[in-house]
């Protein structure tokens, strides 16, 4: 008669206190946020090189994902999983008169999405949205 391997494995039983903490911490800034977006190129113009016309190019878009990472560092600090606010998943209202207008709580870290584009998931809506058409909800809880 053979054993089954997983049923010989002693497991602690599922402490809950332990399981909430685990899930908290899963949602706080990681140590190393602030430290990275001080890491930005400050001055691309002295990195160019003449002898490589594409320098220029890598140097300009090397800048703008750096940005991107920072916009993310600074909107994760001020606002963490689960804050209040109002989401525009088409357009900004000074955009287009006739927009969809969410309610809601962020229900992830915002993040950067394919290199292009500042992100965050809102709970509601089954697509990320941009940094752009994020307003924090006054007034704190929903």
């Amino acid at each position: 008669m053979t054993v089954n391997p997983i049923e010989r494995v002693n497991t602690p039983p599922v402490d809950a206190k332990a399981l909430a903490l685990r899930e908290a911490y899963k949602h706080q800034p990681e140590p190393f946020e602030a430290e990275f977006a001080a890491l930005a190129c400050t001055h691309p113009e002295a990195c160019a090189c003449e002898d490589d016309p594409s320098w220029a190019a890598f140097i300009a878009r090397q800048t703008a994902l750096n940005n991107l990472w920072r916009q993310v560092a600074a909107f994760n600090a001020a606002y963490p999983v689960g804050t209040p606010v109002i989401a525009y998943p088409g357009a900004r209202p000074e955009d287009c008169a006739d927009v969809t207008r969410i309610e809601t709580t962020t229900r992830s870290r915002a993040t950067v999405l394919g290199g292009h584009t500042a992100v965050v998931w809102v709970n509601g809506h089954g697509a990320c949205i941009a940094l752009t058409h994020i307003d924090a909800r006054p007034g704190g809880a929903a």
